[in-house]
This record gives structure tokens, C-alpha cells and sequence, in this order.
């Protein structure tokens, strides 16, 4: 479906756009799936803030909402994983969870180093942050948690 959708709106861009859509699509359907990541996480902040639940709640409802989103999205589409297998489905949900995890409490501590120790600019360190949080998540989840076995890789380069 994302598929189609993409192809229809890069019908409208010359060939050089396009081209270089395809070279790079696991980042740009990376980016694209962060961006709809971020609206859910936002989204389920919102809501139960709404509904007059603390901070901390909401946080955790967000990010819970949000990781889970981005781990069924980044399977499907931006990695076309196609494990089908439960003990590969529950190796790579705790991988992605705990890579998450990994990434939130490193970003965490850099938050608390840059801005509450050495008194940089909460937005400015968050940008950066986010950045490095990206490419991080972006790493881990194509070397480490979706990566194709031999075999897959082999069928690949017969295309």
C-alpha cells in the first residue's frame, strides 16, 4: 500500500529525483515512517493529557504507542522483513524494544550532561540529540534487528 502511494507521488518528480529515492529508499521510507511515528507519538501524548492524566502517563502511553507503531512499520516496510517464524518475531520485538530503550536513556543522559551540567540550550541539545537518536535507531534496526539472513542476501543479489 505505502508502496503505491509513494511510486503515485514520485510519478510527478523527474527521473533524477526518483532515481535517487530508490538508491537511498530504506532511509527515505525510514524518514517517512518516523514522520508518521512522531504523529502517533504526539497523538497519543495529546490524548490522554486531554483526558487528565499526568505527564509521566502520558509519556509512557506515547512512547509505548509510538515504539510499537515504528517496530510494525520499520518491519513491513522500510526493511521488508518477512520472519514469520514466533521465535524470530520475539527476538526482533525485544531487540527493537530494548534498542529503544538503549536509545532513550542515552539520549536521557545526554540531555542531562549538555543542558542541566554544562548549561547549553535545551532546544538546541534536543535537535542534536534527535539527530543522533535517529541514526542510531536507523543503525540498530538494519544491522542488528531486521537484518537478512545469509540466504536472504544471497536470493538479493540474483535479482
Amino acid at each position: 500500500m505505502l508502496d503505491k502511494i509513494i511510486a503515485r507521488i514520485l510519478s510527478v518528480f523527474p527521473a533524477g529525483i526518483r532515481d535517487f529515492y530508490y538508491k537511498h529508499e530504506s532511509v527515505m521510507l525510514y524518514l517517512i515512517v518516523g514522520a508518521m511515528t512522531t504523529a502517533v507519538s504526539l497523538i497519543a501524548q495529546y490524548i490522554p493529557a486531554f483526558l487528565g492524566l499526568p505527564t509521566e502517563a502520558n509519556t509512557t502511553i506515547s512512547w509505548i504507542c509510538a515504539a510499537t507503531f515504528a517496530f510494525f512499520t520499520n518491519k513491513a516496510w522500510v526493511f521488508k522483513n518477512e520472519e514469520k517464524e514466533k521465535s524470530d518475531w520475539i527476538r526482533q520485538a525485544a531487540s527493537f524494544y530494548g534498542a529503544r530503550l538503549f536509545t532513550f536513556f542515552s539520549e536521557f543522559a545526554f540531555m542531562e550532561i549538555t543542558v542541566r551540567v554544562l548549561g547549553q540550550n535545551e532546544y538546541i541539545m534536543k535537535l542534536i540529540a534527535q539527530v543522533f537518536i535517529l541514526v542510531l535507531n536507523y543503525l540498530f534496526s538494519k544491522f542488528v534487528i531486521f537484518r537478512k539472513k545469509s540466504s536472504e542476501k544471497e536470493n538479493d543479489t540474483d535479482v
